[in-house]
């Protein structure tokens, strides 16, 4: 377990395979509300389990007129109800999320009992670093993925005309 004197926002700018986190972050306006956090537990996407996604996506969700979508999505991945170590997060445990969706918890037995999250779409990703602690009883668990709280259709391409693409 990492210890840490820091918010969970400040824990985050600290690691450099989050600095994608930290720039969604950012750009959803949720800097003050992951700062302020008390008693909860982030899942953390990677900055390598965000390149495992079609760049349109994040491309999406960063767009001006989508930032309701990248904030609802942020707020899927922290608790609103208690911090859990790694240890706490046993099999089919459902965490409720700050953005009031549940999330299930499932252990993978084929790897040192990892908790491996699963989200509305059926997506299972693994907990790769656990247990950082933060003030506030905060976790920071970094995640090999990004938890999707809805299926979420996006442009693939985009021709010259602006028609929409395959989706």
């Amino acid at each position: 377990m990492t210890f840490c004197c820091d918010n969970p926002y400040q824990t985050i700018c600290k690691n450099k395979d989050l600095s994608v986190l930290k720039s969604l972050i950012d750009l959803a306006g949720l800097k003050s509300t992951v700062a302020g956090l008390k008693n909860s537990t982030f899942f953390a996407p990677t900055n390598r389990g965000l390149e495992n996604y079609p760049a349109g996506l994040i491309k999406y969700l960063t767009d001006v007129a989508n930032r309701d979508l990248l904030r609802s999505v942020l707020l899927y991945h922290i608790t609103g109800e208690g911090a859990f170590t790694t240890q706490e997060l046993q099999a089919s445990k459902v965490l409720k999320m700050k953005d009031n969706r549940t999330t299930t918890i499932y252990r993978a037995l084929y790897y040192n009992f990892v908790p491996v999250v699963q989200d509305k779409i059926q997506q299972n990703i693994n907990v790769v670093e656990g247990n950082i602690a933060t003030r506030c009883n905060n976790y920071i668990q970094k995640i090999g993925g990004l938890l999707l709280p809805e299926q979420i259709y996006y442009p693939q391409v985009l021709n010259p005309r602006f028609e929409s693409g395959e989706f």
